[in-house]
């Protein structure tokens, strides 16, 4: 699962630097770059929640 979320993450986080360099003057630049930023954000706090649950189940 982390393997997943980690490929996925980098796939948006590529998505996010092509919209912000590579779609200079296209309408769809900053909507694909918010959307590309808040998705590998989510992953970010999914995997820290993920990690804090299982540090305290295992306590």
């Amino acid at each position: 699962m982390t393997k997943i979320l980690e490929i996925i993450g980098f796939a948006l986080i590529g998505g996010t630097i092509y919209s912000y360099l590579g779609m200079i003057g296209n309408d769809l630049r900053w909507p694909v770059f918010w959307s590309c930023a808040s998705g590998a954000l989510a992953i970010i706090i999914y995997r820290k929640w993920m990690k804090k649950k299982l540090e305290s189940s295992n306590s």
